[in-house]
């Protein structure tokens, strides 16, 4: 059946794409993120654009990001290359750069920004092939 049949016949956009509806749904949800991340305290608003680089690098079919049990290994190289890319110089008299617990809170903070940009990615991932149905 040639294209000008199916669109005479009745068989339009809809019954072809039968997903299409859920886009701008997707739409909606990036809406929502980048508003909330536009209320950000300014350190995470600094620290974003490198997790988003960071994700952008890892998002490619076979990815730890996308495993079901991602390596946490691999979580930890990844934050820590983001955390040795801060100017730390900004934050170095601030209470934030001490150790709590023998941890650092910065480099723990970027591990979480991490982790919510992977489970984003993965749901979005996750949306698009399923077809926004789940």
């Amino acid at each position: 059946m040639k294209y000008d049949d199916e669109l005479q016949s009745g068989f339009g956009v809809y019954q072809a794409y039968p997903f299409y509806p859920f886009l701008p749904w997707e739409d909606e949800k990036t809406r929502d993120q980048r508003r909330f991340r536009e209320l950000y305290p300014m350190l995470a608003r600094c620290i974003q654009p490198l997790v988003e680089k960071a994700c952008d690098m890892q998002e490619y079919e076979g990815s730890f990001m996308f495993d079901e049990y991602p390596d946490q290994l691999m979580i930890r190289r990844v934050s820590r290359s983001i955390y040795d890319q801060l100017d730390k110089s900004a934050y170095q008299d601030d209470l934030m750069m001490q150790e709590i617990n023998g941890r650092n809170w910065l480099e723990d903070f970027v591990t979480v920004m991490l982790l919510n940009e992977m489970y984003s990615r993965r749901c979005r991932r996750r949306d698009r092939r399923c077809g926004g149905i789940f």
